[in-house]
């Protein structure tokens, strides 16, 4: 169990820094369009949207570690994830080479219908 609650750690971690960033930018857009001030606390980068975004970010991790439900939820992701049978290297790049090949054959059969389209409307317009 030990090691499924260091990538629980982890994963909560980089949420944490995801939820700060998302939330200081997001209120600090909010405060600019709203006409607010937005004081530097510590240096130009550390305002106060950083600061409330940092509390908010710390609020959802304490609640993730405090609930014993999202707890156990993570604990029987990481544990799933580990049944996965991921692909092998070479399986993998083939794979991506056949998405590529195919996406370009189908954005070429778009373009030219698009191109073929285009000019039947403005045969059809002029």
């Amino acid at each position: 169990m030990q090691g499924t609650q260091k990538y629980v750690w982890v994963a909560y971690l980089l949420l944490a820094l995801v939820v700060w960033k998302t939330f200081s930018l997001t209120l600090g857009g909010i405060a600019y369009f709203a006409g607010l001030s937005d004081p530097a606390l510590l240096g130009s980068q550390f305002t106060l949207t950083t600061l409330i975004g940092f509390v908010i970010a710390v609020g959802a991790v304490v609640y993730a570690v405090k609930s014993a439900r999202a707890w156990e939820f993570s604990n029987d992701v990481v544990n799933e994830l580990k049944k996965v049978t991921w692909p092998e290297k070479q399986q993998l790049q083939r794979s991506t080479v056949v998405v590529i090949v195919t996406t370009l054959v189908i954005a070429f059969i778009l373009g030219l219908f698009d191109f073929v389209w285009g000019e039947l409307t403005g045969l059809i317009y002029s």
